[in-house]
């Protein structure tokens, strides 16, 4: 029977992400539900400074279960 749970149905865990304007706005939001499901993602933007900080955030803050985020 398969296993149709929220956490079985969207894990992305050992997948690997890249997000186009993953720094601000939809590409952020993007890549934050895709982080949070587990993928490692990497985000591509025009500032450095902001890939940087939205990177570091958020791997400051993840859970235990969520993936990271690389700028």
């Amino acid at each position: 029977m398969p296993d149709f749970r929220h956490k079985t149905l969207f894990d992305l865990s050992r997948r690997i992400a890249v997000v186009t304007g993953g720094g601000t706005g939809i590409g952020l939001s993007i890549a934050q539900g895709f982080a949070s499901a587990g993928a490692k993602v990497y985000i591509t933007g025009r500032r450095f400074d902001v890939l940087e900080k939205v990177a570091n955030s958020w791997n400051e803050h993840k859970t235990a279960e969520a993936g990271e985020i690389i700028g």
